[in-house]
C-alpha cells in the first residue's frame, strides 16, 4: 500500500500540466536573463527564480488544501480531471493571465455540462471499457460535483490573492517601449505562476481500469481513489503607470471582493442546486473584469517610470548589492550623486569613481519626497552598485 502511494505520487510528475507548466517556467526564466542581458548589459537577477517559485510556492497551499478537502469530503470525477488538464494546457498558449483555476476550472466545469450529449453522439473507443458514466459515477450527481469543484475553486481563489499579494512584486524586470513622442518608457510585466499539488478523492473505480494495481478505499457501499493534480495558478498583468505595490494592491482588492461574492454564491448552492454553475460564469465575467480595471488604471494614468527631466531614473535593483543596502526602489531618481548634480548616465558613473569605497546619494522618490542615503561600495568593482537606470 504504502508501494503504491509513492507511485501515484511520481505520477503527480509526469501528468501533461505539470510537465508543460515547468516546461514554460524553464523557457520564461531563460527568456527574462537574456532579455536582462541584451537590455542591461547584465542580469538583474541571475537565479531561475521563475523554477523556483514554480515549484514551491504552491507547496504549503497544496498539503493544507490536500487535507481539508480529503477531511471536508470534496470529490470530483476522472472526467472534470482529464478536461481540466486540457483547458489548462491550451490556456498556457494565450499566456499566464488565463492559467488562473478563475478560468480553468469554470470553464472546464462547464464544458463538463455539455461533455455527455458530445460522447453519447460519438465513437469514442480510447478510453478503457465502463469507464465513463455521464455526470455520474457510482450515484455522484452533477449539481453535487458542480458544488464541489467551486468550492475547491473558491479556496485556490483564495490561496493565490494571498500568494500575489506577497510574491509579485519581489522580481520586477523592466520592458521598454516608445511612446508617441519617441521617449523611451519602462514597464514591468508581472506574472506569478506556481503549481499547487491538490490531493483529490474521486469517486469510483474508474483509476482500476488503467492501473489494475490503483489503491481503491471503500466508505459504505461507496469505493474512492485519490489523485494527486497538478494545479497550474497563473496571472499576468503589466504595470508601466503606477508603483507596482500599489498596483498589486488595488488588483489584490478586486480580487478579494469576487472571491466575497463567490463564497456567498458557494452558500447559496445548500439551497439552490445550479447556483454553482451560474457562479463558475461569473468569475469567468469577473476575472476577466479585474484585468480590464487593471489596465483601465494604467491606460489613464501617466507614464511613471520614463526619463527623469532632472536626474536619471532607477528600473531595476540588482539583489545583495550596495543599491539594495541602500533601500532604493524601482522608481526613484537619482539626483546626486557623490555631492555631485547628475544629469545623465555618464555624469552618474564620473561621480560614482570619485570615491572607490563609499558612495552618497541624493534620492527623489516617486511620492517626490526627497531622501539622503549612502553605504559602502565594492572596492574591486566601484563603479557597479546594482543600480539598472534609465537615461535620457
Amino acid at each position: 500500500m504504502v508501494a503504491n502511494f509513492f507511485i501515484m505520487l511520481a505520477l503527480f510528475f509526469i501528468q501533461p500540466t505539470f510537465i508543460v507548466g515547468l516546461v514554460v517556467a524553464i523557457w520564461t526564466s531563460y527568456r527574462r536573463i537574456n532579455h536582462e542581458r541584451s537590455n542591461h548589459r547584465v542580469a538583474i537577477y541571475n537565479t531561475l527564480y521563475e523554477i523556483k517559485n514554480y515549484l514551491l510556492v504552491g507547496l504549503l497551499f497544496g498539503v493544507i488544501g490536500s487535507v481539508l478537502l480529503t477531511l471536508i469530503g470534496v470529490p470530483v470525477t476522472m472526467d472534470w480531471i482529464i478536461l481540466y488538464q486540457i483547458v489548462t494546457i491550451i490556456s498556457l498558449f494565450f499566456g499566464y493571465r488565463f492559467v488562473h483555476p478563475l478560468f480553468t476550472f469554470s470553464i472546464s466545469s462547464l464544458l463538463l455540462i455539455g461533455l455527455p450529449f458530445f460522447l453519447e453522439s460519438s465513437d469514442f473507443s480510447f478510453l478503457p471499457t465502463n469507464w465513463y458514466h455521464p455526470l455520474s459515477q457510482i450515484e455522484f450527481s452533477g449539481t453535487q460535483l458542480f458544488t464541489n469543484l467551486f468550492i475547491i475553486l473558491l479556496f485556490l481563489l483564495a490561496t493565490s490573492i494571498f500568494t500575489i499579494k506577497r510574491k509579485s512584486g519581489n522580481h520586477l524586470s523592466a520592458r521598454f517601449l516608445n511612446t508617441k513622442r519617441g521617449k523611451r518608457i519602462a514597464k514591468y510585466p508581472i506574472k506569478p505562476f506556481w503549481v499547487l499539488p491538490l490531493l483529490l478523492v474521486v469517486p469510483g473505480n474508474g483509476f482500476q481500469a488503467f492501473f489494475s494495481w490503483w489503491p481503491v478505499f471503500s466508505i459504505g457501499n461507496e469505493n474512492y481513489s485519490f489523485f494527486w493534480l497538478p494545479v497550474l495558478i497563473g496571472f499576468q498583468f503589466t504595470v508601466q503607470s503606477q508603483i507596482p505595490k500599489v498596483a498589486i494592491s488595488k488588483l489584490v482588492k478586486d480580487l478579494m471582493l469576487l472571491t466575497g461574492v463567490a463564497l456567498i454564491i458557494a452558500i447559496s448552492s445548500i439551497w439552490i442546486p445550479y447556483a454553482s454553475i451560474a457562479g463558475f460564469i461569473f468569475l469567468i465575467i469577473g476575472g476577466l473584469s479585474v484585468l480590464y480595471r487593471h489596465r483601465i488604471r494604467e491606460k489613464h494614468w501617466s507614464f511613471l517610470y520614463g526619463p527623469a527631466d532632472k536626474g536619471i531614473k532607477v528600473i531595476g535593483i540588482r539583489p545583495s548589492t550596495p543599491a539594495e543596502k541602500m533601500n532604493l526602489v524601482v522608481g526613484d531618481t537619482i539626483i546626486e550623486c557623490n555631492n555631485d548634480p547628475i544629469e545623465n548616465e555618464n555624469d552618474f558613473y564620473q561621480a560614482l569613481s570619485k570615491n572607490s569605497v563609499y558612495c552618497h546619494l541624493k534620492v527623489k522618490g516617486v511620492d517626490g519626497e526627497l531622501r539622503l542615503t549612502e553605504t559602502a561600495i565594492y572596492a574591486d568593482s566601484p563603479h557597479e552598485i546594482g543600480v539598472v537606470i534609465l537615461g535620457k
